[in-house]
């Protein structure tokens, strides 16, 4: 497959690492599938790689956000016997 963007290289594939900052944090993942020109060394990954993991990431971040309703504050005292026994003396 020619390169698409020097036009002359052949992309061969190969495995490297696929770095991404997610809600910084650095996430490293060692043996991506890619391809790489031979001649200039642009770098793309596997389309289905990218989407099975944006994918994967959306199913973490998902629940994250769905549960994220924090407890309301307590309107009345929490024990109720502590602040009686506080007033009788």
């Amino acid at each position: 497959m020619k390169c698409d963007e020097c036009g002359v290289g052949r992309c061969q594939p190969v495995n490297l690492p696929y770095i991404r900052t997610l809600c910084s944090r650095v996430m490293v993942l060692p043996n991506a599938p890619a391809t790489k020109c031979d001649m200039c060394g642009q770098v793309q990954f596997d389309p289905r790689f990218e989407y099975t993991l944006q994918f994967m990431l959306d199913q973490l971040v998902e629940p994250a956000h769905q549960s994220k309703t924090f407890p309301q504050p307590p309107t009345e005292p929490i024990s109720i016997w502590w602040s009686n026994a506080s007033r009788r003396g």
